[in-house]
């Protein structure tokens, strides 16, 4: 009897054993691979995002920015220094993309210019936070002229989906015969969802879910 036991515990320890040299290097590196996905997608649809994906159109929400006085830097007539632009568009997380308006100066001949724009949602404190916005259009005037732009926001969220503050920046035109460079400062003012301190979007009635000791980027509602 205490053979048969013996030699059973021998069998199935050989079995075991055989089973574990059998598994390869490759499996294991497999499931961690999954777990580290399936873990990374979590943290990446946290409950305060506003879309499940980066680029979901159908439920990201609408925003809208404005430049409503923007001045250029050098010398010239008021109405030749001004210049203004509304922009409707989409956020995804900390990216705005949108379709601007505008013109560059209070001329009403051939200064209209339709841009599209990209904004990037840089960096927040409190209730702050810095954007920088990349943009292409063109300008209606006699050449056609290509438009191009770089700007720089600070703005500070002073009610639950508005913001106001300060924007520089440049725009570059260009045609077949002649080019100019312009640097201006100015006003802007965005209407859209909250930001937390990570740049993720909040929906209004949502708790917030800021770091210890901050509010996030917006006022407590």
């Amino acid at each position: 009897m205490q053979v048969r036991l013996l030699a059973f515990f021998l069998s199935t320890l050989l079995v075991q054993s055989t089973n574990l040299l059998a598994q390869s290097p490759t499996d294991s590196l497999k499931s961690r691979a999954a777990q580290n996905r399936d873990a990374y997608r979590a943290l990446s649809r946290s409950p305060e995002d506003t879309t499940r994906s980066v680029f979901n159109f159908k439920a990201a929400p609408w925003y809208v920015r404005a430049s409503p006085f923007l001045i250029y830097t050098g010398a010239g007539k008021p109405k030749d220094r001004i210049a203004q632009s509304i922009e409707v568009g989409k956020s995804f997380n900390v990216i705005d993309l949108g379709i601007a308006v505008g013109r560059n100066a209070l001329r009403p001949d051939s200064t209209f210019f339709v841009e599209g724009r990209v904004t990037m949602d840089v960096a927040n404190y409190g209730v702050f936070a810095n954007e920088m916005t990349i943009g292409a259009g063109r300008v209606f005037d006699q050449q056609g002229s290509l438009m191009l732009e770089l700007t720089y926001n600070i703005i500070a969220q002073i009610a639950p989906r508005f913001a106001i503050g300060l924007t520089t920046g440049y725009y570059d035109f260009s045609n077949e015969t002649s080019d100019a460079s312009k640097t201006f400062y100015g006003i802007c003012v965005r209407y859209g969802l909250l930001r937390t301190d990570s740049g993720s979007l909040i929906r209004i009635g949502r708790p917030r879910l800021g770091r210890t000791g901050r509010s996030g980027h917006g006022r407590g509602r």
